[in-house]
């Protein structure tokens, strides 16, 4: 577990040292196909809280505990408005859950932690103190703000170790964006909807979230940008531009051809991030990224491929080089920090989404065949989903 306590001193640590040795086994990594978000078990049948927005709108959803277990989820509620989601597993994952302070408004300057863990990566911790709370709505606590940068979905704990809230980012909120800063929903906001999951787990399993509009609370589809209530755009839509609105139909449609609603991949107003297998029956998916150029005229792809192997980087390097050179059409290799990635640039003029889907298909398979060549060759280890999420 990595950790930020020490520069806080040494009471600090001795203060949470023995709260966060508890509750770090009730927090849980989450990949929801290309996403990856952090979440932590809210009740005693073993739902877990995260953010809507980080958990995106999955249905099924895999979980990694602390232990390193591994746990088929459910997505059974969401909160698109307070941006708060929660998910179900398919069996009870035998820890406890954390327990939640009683609704106390957050005072500037309290000390409190921040836990958080993604698919792949070690538990962190971080202390942090209330830098701003912002003032009551209808009676409700308000969204407070911390001054340390943290995953969407992670709680954050009080010194006693129980829950004050989890970060999020719910509408009408503080934005959150300074530089270093974060902002946390409060525990209170979502108890009714917590509530709602509290029954034995059989009687989730069939159970999926209704997404409603933030601002007239109308439900919607989430294949659609435009609440049908109130015409505003949805949580999940970036705002239209007229000069690429022929392309983004061209990677919709590629992209339901493969199977893949275009708005649950979409992670920027010109990037998609999908997790695609090189055949039905493959174990793993390969994540990737999908962007079109600001003029809508190039489409660029690009999928991890393996991380640098421990020895023989001269021979790997040429090896790659190789590669490179007996590669025909668009596909290249190429080297960022310690990853090596294949990725193409095409030319979106006068294509069609059946292009998009098999230039999408075809660099799923040729990363799915560098991946084994190269791990065989030189022991570089696989990477199915960027080392940068």
């Amino acid at each position: 577990m990595t950790s930020q306590l020490a520069a806080h001193g040494d009471g600090d640590l001795a203060l949470l040292h023995e709260r966060v040795a508890r509750a770090r086994r009730s927090i849980v990594a989450i990949r929801a196909g290309a996403l990856a978000t952090t979440g932590w078990v809210a009740l005693g049948n073993g739902v877990v809280v995260t953010s809507r927005r980080g958990l995106g709108y999955p249905t099924e959803v895999a979980l990694t505990l602390e232990d390193g277990r591994s746990v088929a989820g459910r997505a059974v509620a969401a909160d698109v408005g307070r941006d708060v989601a929660l998910v179900a597993p398919s069996e009870p994952p035998g820890v406890a859950a954390l327990a939640v302070r009683a609704p106390v408004e957050p005072r500037l300057g309290e000390r409190v932690a921040v836990l958080s863990c993604l698919p792949g990566q070690s538990l962190r911790l971080a202390v942090a103190r209330v830098c701003h709370v912002a003032r009551k709505v209808d009676g409700l606590l308000p969204a407070f703000e911390l001054d340390v940068a943290a995953p969407l979905g992670a709680p954050v704990l009080d010194p006693e170790g129980r829950v004050l809230g989890v970060v999020a980012a719910p509408s009408g909120a503080p934005s959150g964006e300074l530089p270093g800063h974060c902002v946390v929903l409060p525990a209170g906001a979502f108890q009714p909807l917590l509530a709602s999951a509290d029954r034995p787990l059989i009687e989730l399993r069939e159970r999926a979230p209704v997404y409603r509009c933030p601002a007239c609370e109308e439900p919607f589809d989430i294949e659609g940008d435009r609440c049908l209530g109130c015409g505003r755009l949805l949580p999940h839509a970036f705002a239209p531009s007229s000069a690429r609105a022929g392309v983004e139909q061209v990677i919709r449609k590629g992209l339901s051809a493969l199977g893949i609603i275009a708005n649950r991949a979409r992670v920027g107003p010109r990037t998609w991030r999908i997790a695609q297998r090189p055949f039905p029956a493959a174990e793993t998916a390969t994540q990737v990224d999908v962007e079109i150029d600001e003029a809508g005229r190039l489409l660029t792809l690009r999928a991890p491929v393996v991380g640098l192997p421990a020895a023989n980087h001269e021979p790997f390097y040429r090896f790659l080089l190789t590669m490179n050179d007996q590669t025909t059409g668009e596909f290249r290799v190429s080297i960022a920090g310690d990853e090596v990635s294949v990725s193409c640039v095409a030319s979106l003029e006068g294509s069609s989404d059946h292009d998009a889907a098999l230039l999408i298909d075809g660099l799923v398979q040729m990363a799915d065949e560098y991946r084994r060549t190269l791990a065989e060759t030189f022991e570089a280890p696989p990477r199915f989903e960027s080392s940068g999420r």
